[in-house]
């Protein structure tokens, strides 16, 4: 069972915003109960990956809150519906936090890349010790990226619990969030596979938004 934690914040107002413009009134809430009822039973049945020690673990639980939504709605979204239903509410530029962390300042790069370092040392310690479930692993910089910050992630355990519950369908839709986030902090992301289409893992490539377009 993973850790107990409330309905993600992010995922409630873009949720509730979707059910108050197409159902309104009783129908909405009634959807809305048995979201946060889906919700619950998800978190029971979902793997521990380490809780707010795997600092990549929020992932899993915004996963999990599509997933109950997605249930409770009866599988009426179409992966283009709710691809509009979670990114209108993504900011395409946070002024302050972009100005903050551009990606085009090498020390940006050097922090983000020392992030995953380090999540690696922690991950690979839990999971060889068999703690953290289906977390990810990460091998860093495996094919040689001159270049920005490169990594790959190995396994994933929302495409495994999607893919258990059918909605495998619809993960293109998380995956395509790492470009929404890239362009929060000016960088862009190049990516070939993802566990979601059937790969054995996922490749990032993180470079700035004024590198050249071909890298």
């Amino acid at each position: 069972m993973a850790e107990i934690r409330p309905y993600p914040f992010f995922i409630r107002g873009a949720v509730w915003k979707y059910l108050k413009k197409e159902y309104g009134g009783s129908e909405a809430k009634r959807i809305w109960r048995e979201t946060l009822a889906y919700y619950r039973r998800f978190v029971d049945e979902a793997p521990d990956i380490g809780g707010k020690a795997n600092r990549m673990s929020s992932n899993l639980y915004m996963a999990l809150a599509v997933f109950a939504f997605y249930e409770a709605d009866g599988r009426k979204l179409t992966p283009e519906k709710l691809r509009v239903l979670m990114t209108e509410r993504m900011p395409k530029r946070i002024p302050l936090f972009s100005t903050l962390v551009d990606f085009n300042k090498p020390r940006n790069q050097r922090k983000l890349r020392s992030r995953y370092e380090r999540y690696k040392l922690i991950s690979d310690e839990k999971l060889n010790r068999g703690e953290w479930g289906n977390s990810w692993r990460i091998k860093m910089n495996p094919h040689g990226r001159g270049k920005g910050v490169a990594f790959d992630l190995v396994g994933c355990p929302l495409a495994e619990f999607a893919k258990k519950h059918g909605y495998a369908d619809i993960m293109p839709v998380f995956c395509d969030f790492d470009y929404l986030t890239a362009g929060l902090i000016h960088a862009r992301l190049f990516r070939e596979r993802t566990v979601a289409t059937g790969s054995a893992y996922c490749d990032y490539w993180y470079l700035g938004d004024k590198e050249p377009e071909q890298p």
